[in-house]
């Protein structure tokens, strides 16, 4: 499905104090709060593990060739690289719910996106989430737009003639004042 699509869509790697470190740009695709965070996902669990492992996998991959499998199954069992998934998740989790859904009343099964940056340090496998880096979309579902009324027409184009009139009175007195101007210059 295509709306279900994920990629990373930037990978680089940085040299931070003796120490490799891989930074991702990640984005979660279009989902859901069920999904992403939820036991709606694939098996029950949420999706964000499923995609954030997919995301570190692939990068690894991408960057380290046939080597960056083995780096990947050398820390994905790591509890550094456990420990900090399940703090991105919580953080996440909590930012989505308490910010957010408030900021933008979101409701269940509404439609949305992350597009945030996730560094790996490649020795350790410690993840660390830049929440200062993150984007955040989301769609706004049809049944929540609402069609102007013919009352509310009727009120704007009454307020539409009003501000004509006001604008027409407007300009005959500043017409006339440019006039008195000019009489008095003379």
């Amino acid at each position: 499905m295509a709306e279900e699509e994920r990629a990373v869509e930037r990978v680089h790697v940085e040299e931070r104090e003796g120490r490799q470190i891989l930074v991702l740009r990640w984005n979660t695709g279009k989902t859901s709060a069920g999904r992403l965070f939820g036991r709606y996902g694939a098996g029950g669990r949420p999706d964000f593990f499923r995609l954030l492992f997919g995301a570190v996998a692939g990068s690894l991959r991408e960057k380290f060739g046939p080597q960056g499998e083995e780096i990947f199954n050398r820390i994905r069992d790591s509890d550094a690289f456990r420990r900090s998934s399940r703090e991105i998740f919580e953080s996440a989790k909590e930012w989505f719910f308490n910010e957010l859904a408030p900021k933008h009343s979101l409701d269940k099964g509404d439609i949305f996106m992350f597009v945030t940056e996730i560094e790996l340090d490649v020795t350790t496998g410690e993840l660390r989430w830049r929440r200062d880096k993150t984007e955040f979309y989301y769609w706004v579902r049809s049944d929540r737009c609402q069609q102007a009324t013919p009352k509310d027409c009727k009120e704007l184009a009454e307020e539409n003639a009003r501000l004509r009139r006001e604008n027409e009175e407007l300009r005959r007195e500043l017409a006339q004042i440019k006039e008195r101007l000019a009489s008095i210059l003379k």
